[in-house]
């Protein structure tokens, strides 16, 4: 069965939740990466987002430079109104610099896309490229991609469980016309890390940003 395509977390207002928004560099306040030399762990806490809060998906981690700060989620973006039963696309978290790129932790719930099994497995929903089909709005933040879009597509594992990797060029992408994504389950949801760039962050940092997408990994998780 082939996902139905949703669309990108729509925005909002500017209210978001900032007793928990971190304005700093992440290299002042977050531990030294065990993953990438000269990066930073941030990993979300049980409390950190709506989801985690409502124990509706397992906590997730990323390394970052220590130049990238947290970059605030509007409500509507967050799902704070809705979560735990947001029945669209949400933001998680999102981290930037202006000279490199943004990254973000995007969730669709398994039901958006029809699925009707619980805690189901990345291939209970369907294979990458039916998956990128039906994602691929949230990833770019506006348009569907089309087949020449399409840079690369992988499956991969890590710690055991199956993630699909997305490089995408949309030229029309309201996030940064280079993107790359890595999406894998959680209990009920999709999970998507998401990198945007634009073509001069892209030209000067893609090194950068294709080690952070490397780095996101579901925390103390059962194996799926």
């Amino acid at each position: 069965q082939t996902p139905q395509k949703i669309i990108t977390p729509c925005a909002g207002g500017a209210e978001t939740d900032s007793q928990l928004l971190e304005t700093k560099m992440v290299g002042a306040y977050l531990p030294r990466s065990n993953y990438e030399d000269g990066f930073f762990d941030f990993v979300a806490e049980a409390k950190r987002t709506p989801a985690l809060r409502a124990g509706a998906l397992e906590q997730y981690g990323v390394s970052l430079p220590p130049d990238w700060k947290e970059v605030p989620v509007s409500n509507a973006k967050s799902g704070n109104y809705c979560q735990p039963r947001c029945d669209e696309a949400t933001t998680e978290v999102a981290f930037g610099n202006p000279e490199q790129g943004t990254f973000q932790i995007i969730i669709i719930p398994t039901t958006k896309l029809l699925i009707a099994k619980k805690n189901p497995t990345l291939s209970d929903v369907g294979n990458s490229r039916s998956i990128l089909d039906a994602i691929s709005p949230a990833i770019t933040g506006s348009v569907a991609i089309e087949d020449e879009d399409i840079v690369r597509i992988e499956d991969s594992a890590r710690d055991d469980r199956l993630f699909y990797e997305y490089e995408l060029v949309t030229p029309y992408a309201q996030t940064g016309a280079h993107n790359l994504a890595a999406v894998c389950t959680s209990m009920n949801y999709l999970v998507i890390a998401t990198i945007a760039a634009n073509d001069k962050q892209w030209s000067k940092s893609e090194m950068v940003l294709r080690k952070i997408i490397k780095s996101f990994k579901l925390i103390n998780t059962e194996k799926s």
